[in-house]
C-alpha cells in the first residue's frame, strides 16, 4: 500500500502519496477539477494525545489539561473577575517543522483558556470569556499553582500531546468547493473519499478533531460563516437576513488557528464541552502580527 512507508514521527512527507490516491479517487472529474482539488490540500500540524500525569512532562511541554507552564510576567487570565480554565498549552518548537507555510510562530507557547459559566454549566463562547495567550519566553516559564478563587471542577485531566504532518481540505460546504458541489451529483461521495485517503495515509484517527492551522474540520458546516457572523455580532434570524451579503464576504478572511475536540477520551473537557469541538479563527495579517486576542471562538458539536 503506498501509506506504509508513512509512519506517524518520520521525516517523510505523505503529501505525495495523498495525491497519487486521491488523482484515482477524483477519477470521474475534469482533470481540472482534480488537480483543483489536489491543489486545495492544505499543510496542517496533526495531533494525537495520549493519558498522562503532569509530573511526567517536562515543564513546557505541550499539552492539554493539568497545569499551565506560564512565565512570572503573564497573569492568570480573567472573565467577570473569575479565572478562565486552563484547557491546552502548544510548544511552537515542538511542532514547527510541520508548519510548512511558517504561519506560527517557530518558538513560544501559545496557551488557551476558557471560561467555564457553573450555571450551566459548560464552556462560555463571549466577549471576553476566553483567551488565546502567545508568549515567546521559553527560559524563564514554571507551572503554575491555580488561583485560590479557581473553580476546581475545571481542572482537566492531563493529556499529551505528539504532532505530526496532516493535511486537510476545505469542508464540503465551504464557498471555495461551492462551484464543485453544483458540478457533479456525487460530490459529496467524491469529497468522503478523499478524506478517508487523507486519514488512511497520515494515521489520523477520523474521530481526532484536534488540529492547528489548515482548513477547518467541521462537524457540522463550514465554520468560517459562524466565524463571521460572530464578528459582525449576528443574534437574530433578522440580523442573518439584512446582513447575510455581509457573511459572504467577511467568511473569506478567516482561516483556522487551532481545533480543540472537547470529545477527545484522553481528556476531561467533555465535562463542560459535551462531543463540541472548539474552532479558534483569526484572519491572516492578525496572525502574521501575533494579534491573537483578535482570534475568534466557535463551538460545534453532534
Amino acid at each position: 500500500m503506498l501509506s506504509s512507508w508513512f509512519n506517524i514521527g518520520s521525516n517523510q512527507d505523505p503529501l505525495s502519496a495523498l495525491k497519487r490516491k486521491m488523482f484515482k479517487a477524483f477519477s470521474e472529474m475534469d482533470i481540472g477539477d482534480r488537480e483543483f482539488m489536489l491543489n486545495s490540500l492544505s499543510p496542517t500540524v496533526g495531533i494525537k494525545t495520549a493519558r498522562t500525569k503532569d509530573e511526567k512532562l517536562p515543564v513546557g511541554s505541550s499539552k492539554i489539561g493539568g497545569q499551565p507552564d506560564l512565565p512570572p510576567n503573564i497573569d492568570w487570565p480573567r472573565f467577570n473577575n473569575e479565572p478562565l480554565s486552563f484547557c491546552a498549552q502548544y510548544n511552537c518548537l515542538e511542532f514547527n517543522r510541520y508548519d510548512k507555510n511558517y504561519l506560527l510562530p517557530s518558538e513560544g507557547m501559545l496557551y488557551v483558556f476558557v471560561y467555564v459559566d457553573k450555571s450551566w454549566p459548560g464552556f462560555l463562547n463571549t466577549d471576553g470569556s476566553y483567551k488565546i495567550i502567545y508568549t515567546g519566553n521559553h527560559n524563564e516559564i514554571f507551572r503554575r499553582p491555580f488561583p485560590q478563587s479557581y473553580f476546581k471542577e475545571s481542572i482537566f485531566e492531563t493529556a499529551k500531546i505528539d504532532y505530526f504532518q496532516f493535511y486537510t481540505l476545505p469542508d464540503d460546504e465551504n464557498y471555495k468547493l461551492i462551484e464543485l458541489r453544483k458540478k457533479y451529483l456525487h460530490f459529496s461521495n467524491y469529497y468522503d473519499n478523499a478524506t478517508d485517503i487523507i486519514y488512511n495515509v497520515t494515521g489520523q484517527a477520523a474521530d481526532n478533531y484536534h488540529q492547528l492551522l489548515g482548513e477547518d474540520r467541521s462537524v457540522q458546516s463550514s465554520v468560517v460563516w459562524e466565524f463571521a457572523a460572530k464578528a459582525l455580532n449576528i443574534r437574530t434570524s433578522e440580523d442573518y437576513e439584512t446582513k447575510k451579503h455581509l457573511i459572504d464576504e467577511l467568511k473569506k478572511d478567516y482561516i483556522m488557528l487551532l481545533q480543540l475536540d472537547s470529545g477527545d477520551k484522553n481528556t476531561s473537557l467533555a465535562k463542560f464541552g459535551g462531543s463540541s469541538v472548539m474552532y479558534f479563527g483569526i484572519k491572516p495579517e492578525d496572525l502574521k502580527q501575533k494579534r491573537f486576542d483578535q482570534t475568534i471562538l466557535a463551538f460545534q458539536g453532534t
